[in-house]
């Protein structure tokens, strides 16, 4: 893999994932690692960017709790969600509503994932004292309380909520199917009408947009540098992933798949490779000199060779889950017959 390799899959800069591995490790399902919830959840993946500037928020331009349920709902889980991407600070109803979830989901042994605890990242709260109206909070910036009221009311004022309510028996072949159904929905499908996009595009659109925005020099520093981060943290799960799911099967009828997967992961660890070179181009928090003549033209260079492995990787995908749908749609054969 071009740029830095990465080994360690212990932690991940997509702090959602992040929160909702530290969520599953209090369920039936706690024996699933990073990597494997990166993958089955389809968050490895993602990306959005926004055309005109890159800007920080690019990562999070989505509808979080419709996102985010089906993503467990492929790991098998109901979730309840709760709050409003709205930048408007939650009603005295709506903490309450959002405080009743937290109590109800600690107490039956599972923290909640939240936005915005101590900073714009979503988070998991694991705690809560009802005597001292107070949360115990962590995100990437801190682990510490925080008082009720604060909750919805950080930097950006937003409320956004999400516990595990139940836990069904789903087998990895089905996840995996899901999975690749909402990987290749979002490479291929826009999530919002242009109108409700304000520039930002998903899938393999985003490396257009964010060719875009090097092209127009109009790359913002801190914002390239946030979401290059994370897509290439994304990207890297990928290639961890597929490489797992080559090397681990075990039944003489899975070569096929295993084959496949072989192939993507060497088309994503192109994808991943290019965007770690950018990462050290433009590292964060000051993010380098993207509007640079030299710095813009070699990280056109690098995204449009990235689509292309990315284009690649999907079509993989797509390949992947024909076999598996062929495979869930064959007769069981008995014994006997």
């Amino acid at each position: 893999m071009a740029g830095s390799p990465r080994n360690d899959f212990t932690w991940s800069r997509n702090t959602d994932t992040e929160s909702i591995y530290g969520l599953i490790q209090y369920t039936d399902k706690k024996d699933l690692s990073r990597t494997d919830i990166m993958g089955l959840t389809a968050h490895a993946f993602r990306i959005i960017i926004d055309r005109e500037e890159v800007e920080v928020g690019s990562y999070s331009f989505f509808d979080w709790q419709l996102r985010h349920a089906e993503a467990l709902r492929n790991l098998g889980f109901t979730v309840r969600t709760t709050g409003r991407q709205n930048h408007v600070s939650p009603t005295p109803e709506e903490l309450e509503t959002a405080l009743e979830m937290i109590q109800t989901s600690l107490d039956a042994g599972i923290p909640a994932l939240s936005w915005d605890l101590f900073i714009p990242e979503w988070g998991v709260i694991y705690g809560y004292d009802d005597e001292t109206r107070m949360l115990q909070c962590r995100d990437v910036r801190r682990d510490s309380e925080m008082p009720y009221e604060k909750l919805g009311r950080g930097e950006v004022t937003e409320l956004y909520l999400l516990t595990i309510t139940d836990s069904k028996p789903v087998d990895r072949r089905t996840m995996l199917r899901g999975a690749l159904k909402l990987a290749l929905e979002h490479a291929h499908v826009q999530q919002f009408p242009a109108e409700e996009s304000a520039g930002h595009a998903n899938g393999l659109a985003a490396f257009d947009a964010w060719i875009h925005a090097f092209e127009q020099r109009m790359a913002n520093p801190f914002g390239n540098a946030v979401n290059t981060g994370k897509v290439c943290d994304a990207r890297e799960f990928a290639v961890q992933f597929l490489q797992e799911l080559a090397d681990n099967g075990t039944e003489p009828g899975e070569e096929s798949l295993r084959q496949l997967a072989r192939q993507a992961a060497a088309q994503y660890a192109i994808v991943a490779g290019n965007l770690s070179i950018m990462r050290d181009m433009f590292p964060f928090p000051h993010g380098g000199v993207p509007g640079d003549e030299a710095a813009a033209t070699r990280s056109i260079e690098l995204l449009k060779e990235a689509k292309n492995a990315e284009t690649e990787g999907i079509a993989l995908l797509a390949q992947m889950l024909e076999l598996l749908e062929r495979e869930a749609k064959a007769p069981v054969s008995k014994p006997g017959i």
